[in-house]
């Protein structure tokens, strides 16, 4: 190995999804930490399990009127617990479009009170997407009232999980 090599570290990435959406996210950060020579596993986050054959976690969630999905929820407050010294990236993704607002963009207050107990590397938000099978009255109302739409920036998300493998 030269200089220029890195260590390949095993990577954790967790989410949570409502509708799937999240699920491309994750899928690309794994894509991309595994172009970069590292060993990602992308999982849901409600089937994840914190094992020490991991050496850093990425974990989202989509994001539904501020709040985060209860599997990826859980999934943070168990790192907090059990590897609180594990190097930690964080993302959500669902705002649409007008809504990509500061107060949709914030993270939750119980994960900024978490924040201090983990090794938190770095954060994102990420645009949703809302088609037309969407689930649920209120997803159901925004899309029939013209909110709909693909607003996840895949350029974006490669380039944040780049910057994840370059500081692993």
């Amino acid at each position: 190995m030269d200089d220029k090599e890195h260590k390949m570290a095993r990577v954790l990435v967790g989410y949570g999804t409502k509708m799937g959406g999240t699920t491309a996210i994750a899928e690309r950060i794994g894509e991309v930490l595994r172009e970069q020579g590292h060993d990602a596993t992308v999982v849901e986050a409600g089937k994840a399990r914190l094992t020490g054959d991991y050496d850093a976690a990425v974990i989202g969630s989509a994001l539904y009127a501020g709040m985060w999905r209860g599997p990826a929820k859980r999934l943070v407050k168990t790192l907090a617990r059990k590897r609180p010294e594990m190097p930690l990236w964080l993302f959500h993704s669902g705002p649409l479009g007008e809504e990509q607002e500061e107060k949709w963009q914030a993270f939750p207050k119980w994960l900024r009170e978490l924040e201090g107990s983990l090794d938190v590397r770095g954060k994102a938000t990420f645009g949703g997407v809302l088609d037309h099978n969407a689930k649920g009255f209120i997803a159901t109302k925004m899309f029939q009232d013209g909110r709909g739409g693909d607003f996840r920036d895949m350029e974006q998300i490669a380039a944040w999980a780049a910057g994840i493998a370059a500081a692993l």
